[in-house]
């Protein structure tokens, strides 16, 4: 059973440590049934109202450190992937074991594309830039788009990492993933004549 002190104790080390910091391979599932015990607390019929109050602040302040704690640590894992490195596996929980090996391939799609460019290959941006059976790339559709406002960097339906962005910036992304943000009024679509 996971204590606020000891969640407290792992937020710090996230925040102190340049690269991952090891948790424990249980870490998520304890941090929610924590979160689950405090929200059970606040439902509770005789809670006073400082319970309550002190209570509700706990769990804001757990989940937002568990928050920060896998937030710092994705990008950590994407600045690692970003330079090559390879992720330290044995400082990730199971659960970022599986979410983060799908950002691993994705880069190394990416590296692999841009060697091809840098070999004087030229390929298409789908997929690494793998040619399909007809000798041109294969993968989602994309769409031309033009920034209206900061977005992060995101991971596309592609699998490749798109972004950051600025206003004014155009961008060749994934018809799916350019929708949403059009939808979002975040981006506008650019019409080839």
């Amino acid at each position: 059973m996971m204590t606020y002190e000891e969640l407290l104790r792992a937020w710090k080390a996230e925040r102190e440590a340049p690269g991952l910091s090891r948790l424990e391979e249980d870490f998520y599932r304890r941090a929610a049934e924590l979160i689950g015990r405090l929200r059970a607390r606040l439902r509770m019929p005789d809670t006073g109202a400082r319970r309550t109050r002190r209570a509700s602040v706990e769990l804001e302040n757990v989940e937002k450190m568990v928050k920060d704690i896998f937030e710092r640590r994705l990008e950590k894992a994407v600045g690692a992937l970003m330079s090559g490195e390879g992720l330290e596996l044995d400082k990730l929980t199971p659960e970022e074991r599986e979410i983060f090996s799908s950002l691993e391939a994705a880069f190394a799609s990416s590296r692999r594309f841009l060697e091809g460019i840098l070999r004087g290959e030229v390929r298409g941006p789908a997929e690494g830039g793998r040619p399909g059976p007809t000798g041109r790339a294969e993968g989602p559709k994309m769409m031309l788009i033009r920034i209206l406002a900061e977005v992060p960097a995101i991971v596309g339906a592609d699998m490749r990492t798109h972004g950051p962005f600025k206003p004014g910036d155009v961008a060749f992304i994934p018809t799916e993933n350019a929708l949403a943000l059009v939808r979002k009024g975040l981006a506008a679509e650019v019409e080839v004549a």
